[in-house]
C-alpha cells in the first residue's frame, strides 16, 4: 500500500515541481525582459501582478517536493536526543499536525478560488483571472499533505516493526 501511494506521490511532485519550475523560468525572462524594454522606454504593463501570481504557484509547487526530499528547515537538536521510540512518537505527532495544517490550508485556498469563480474576479492591471493560480496554490498544499500522511504511515509501520 504505501509503495502505491508513494508512486501516487511521485507523479503528483512530479507533475507540481515541473509547473514551478516553468513558472519560475516565466518570472525569470519576463523579469529579464521588463528590465530591458524598460531601459529603451516600453517597460512590460503587470510585471508586478504576474512576479506576485507565479510567485505564489513556485512557492506552493514546490512544498510536497521539498518536504519529500527533506530539504526544508529541520530544528531537531531536542528530538535528536531522545530515546528512539519517542523521537518515533515525536514525528508521527509532527507528521500528524502538519497533514491536518495542509490539507486544512489546501481546502481554505480552495474555497477562495471558488470565490473567486463566482464572482468573476479579475487582476487589477492585466484583468485576468486569478483562480487557476488559486488552485494550483491550493493542490500543492493538498500535495504537502499527502507527503506528510504518507510519512505518517511509514512512521507507524516504523512503530510497529520496533514492538
Amino acid at each position: 500500500m504505501i509503495k502505491f501511494l508513494d508512486k501516487i506521490d511521485y507523479i503528483l511532485r512530479k507533475i507540481l515541481v515541473s509547473t514551478a519550475a516553468i513558472f519560475l523560468l516565466a518570472i525569470l525572462f519576463m523579469t529579464c525582459a521588463n528590465i530591458v524594454l524598460r531601459r529603451l522606454g516600453y517597460p512590460l504593463q503587470g510585471t508586478f501582478e504576474l512576479t506576485g501570481l507565479f510567485g505564489a504557484v513556485v512557492a506552493a509547487a514546490a512544498l510536497g517536493y521539498t518536504q519529500k526530499k527533506k530539504e526544508n528547515i529541520a530544528v531537531d537538536i531536542l528530538v535528536n536526543h531522545l530515546p528512539k521510540r519517542l523521537r518515533i512518537l515525536a514525528s508521527i505527532s509532527n507528521d500528524a499536525f502538519s497533514a491536518a495544517f495542509s490539507i486544512l490550508a489546501a481546502w481554505q485556498i480552495a474555497k477562495i478560488g471558488l470565490r473567486h469563480i463566482a464572482s468573476g474576479e479579475v487582476t487589477e492591471t492585466l484583468r485576468i483571472i486569478a483562480y487557476p493560480f488559486i488552485f494550483i496554490t491550493a493542490a500543492g498544499f493538498a500535495a504537502l499533505g499527502f507527503v506528510f500522511i504518507i510519512d505518517l504511515f511509514k512512521n507507524f509501520a516504523h512503530k510497529g516493526e520496533q514492538q
